[in-house]
């Protein structure tokens, strides 16, 4: 009986085969059990959501709880107005979030879902993110994508500030390990400045930095628990701060040809990006109501810098968790490197700390090195445009004076928490016993002429802070240098930055 076997070309063309149904079979699956994935947890979130307006209403029933906003624990029961809720419900758990309610219903809502609700923590002694509807991110193999929050996604000790982002429509379709493409999916950026007690350290321009754990505002002998960590009547685990400065819409006129005329209203949609022109030709008082848009889209507070929030990053950068302590830099080259785009593109970097020439193009961002040497960290997970790019308008105020920049008097007395008010006219008197809250923590008198960096203060003529120097300066830009406005717009060299308190 004759057998025939099969031929090597057979059996090649069957591998060929294979490997093209494998191809074409192999993205449908993994799609399918990801649109399953999704599905599921849509589905587990809604009961989850479900469960807890009946819970809430229940206890408002039982008692008088009508809470405006609950935060996620890791067990996925909710803190609501310091009470903890336990919340009885089938599927999956979030095991960190913020929930928005009216009169008891949910309005809105952002949930983290971790591993056997394990949160990642690293051995620093910061406070886990708290995250307040944004998105957690790492870069890893050269892009940005959705962290894992289980898994490390920071870590201090290393300079890796954590990074999280506002997500568009296309991005909120990406999920965990998914790359990010920031041009499409990505609004804005945003590095996590934890709460922590500072003094000026041994060495010259360094200063002692202890995280604070939880929302503490005991100090340790010697140090002061920086005040930007305070924010009205509520203490926070810490701020989220704008990686760059504010850039507007790609689309939007005033991008294209920035002036007065397209910039200067309180109708600008900010974005925060690397390799952009930032957002300028504004008065102080639209560029606050610009910094507010993002409300409608986290659950904190978004609002324009602050002076002592400035002081916060620019001191961590002089800490060991920042640049200062980062041993891939020496000597000089600890400063922050500067930022000298003459078209404010933002994330750029000189290479250098201190230098007059202006170069188009500079290092990107994430060029290793030249181009992280401009952020606070020296590594890619640090804030940007601190030294250099565009002077960052800040709300630091000489004793209520409107100035030009579009607020009226009463202003200042329904929006205390929004700015830092001055009643003294220069750094000396600034370090001043008397005077010294005024101050302190905002890297004004403490730090005045760090690394040679331009130092003029408020006074009635010109009452509005400017913060960093910009591109035209030469060793006088830098993190610790300030300047003085009127507020107005009529000139191009003025941005400003946007940090998020989250309320819980």
């Amino acid at each position: 009986m004759n057998k025939k076997a099969f031929t090597l070309i057979e059996l090649l063309a069957v591998i060929v085969i294979l490997a093209i149904i494998a191809l074409i079979a192999v993205p449908i699956i993994i799609n399918i059990i990801r649109d399953t994935k999704e599905k599921s947890r849509e589905i587990s979130k809604d009961l989850y959501l479900t469960a807890v307006e009946q819970t809430i209403l229940k206890e408002n029933i039982e008692g008088s709880l009508n809470p405006s906003t609950c935060k996620v624990n890791i067990d996925g029961n909710i803190v609501c107005d310091d009470k903890e809720i336990k919340i009885e419900v089938n599927g999956e758990r979030p095991c960190t979030g913020d929930i928005k309610l009216n009169k008891g219903m949910v309005v809105d809502s952002r949930l983290g879902y971790c591993k056997n609700n394990k949160e990642y923590k690293d051995n620093s002694g910061a406070n886990t993110p708290e995250l307040s509807g944004l998105t957690p991110v790492l870069y890893k193999d050269n892009s940005w994508v959705i962290a894992d929050i289980s898994e490390e996604w920071y870590d201090y000790e290393k300079y890796n500030w954590a990074n999280a982002v506002i997500l568009t429509d296309s991005g909120k379709k990406k999920q965990e390990g998914d790359k990010l493409n920031l041009e499409t999916d990505v609004k804005a950026m945003f590095v996590w400045i934890p709460r922590y007690e500072y003094k000026m350290g041994e060495k010259e321009q360094e200063i002692s930095v202890n995280f604070i754990s939880g929302k503490g505002t005991s100090a340790t002998d010697g140090y002061t628990v920086h005040p930007a960590f305070t924010f009205g009547e509520y203490e926070l685990s810490g701020i989220w701060v704008g990686k760059f400065e504010t850039s507007a819409d790609k689309n939007s006129a005033c991008y294209k040809t920035a002036s007065t005329t397209n910039c200067d209203n309180a109708n600008q949609d900010p974005y925060i990006l690397p390799n952009v022109s930032s957002l300028r030709y504004q008065t102080i008082s639209n560029q606050f109501d610009t910094a507010t848009k993002f409300n409608t889209l986290i659950l904190g507070d978004s609002h324009m810098m602050k002076n002592r929030e400035w002081g916060a990053v620019a001191y961590l950068s002089q800490s060991k968790y920042g640049k200062y302590g980062n041993p891939a830099y020496q000597g000089a080259d600890k400063e922050i490197y500067q930022n000298k785009s003459s078209s404010y593109v933002t994330g750029s970097s000189n290479g250098t700390p201190s230098q007059s020439s202006r170069t188009n193009p500079q290092y990107i961002y994430d060029v290793e090195l030249k181009g992280t040497g401009a952020s606070t960290t020296g590594t890619i997970y640090g804030i940007y445009d601190m030294s250099g790019g565009a002077w960052e308008r800040v709300m630091g105020n000489y004793n209520d004076t409107p100035g030009s920049s579009g607020f009226d008097t009463t202003w200042f007395v329904n929006n205390t928490k929004y700015y830092d008010k001055y009643t003294v006219d220069s750094y000396d008197a600034c370090t001043n016993t008397d005077k010294d809250n005024e101050c302190k923590g905002h890297a004004l008198g403490e730090t005045v002429g760090w690394y040679g960096d331009y130092a003029y203060f408020v006074y009635s003529s010109f009452p509005w802070f400017g913060r960093g120097g910009d591109y035209n300066f030469a060793a006088s830009a830098g993190v610790f240098g300030f300047s003085t406005y009127n507020g107005n717009s009529s000139y191009d060299g003025y941005s400003f930055r946007i940090v998020i308190a989250p309320l819980n």
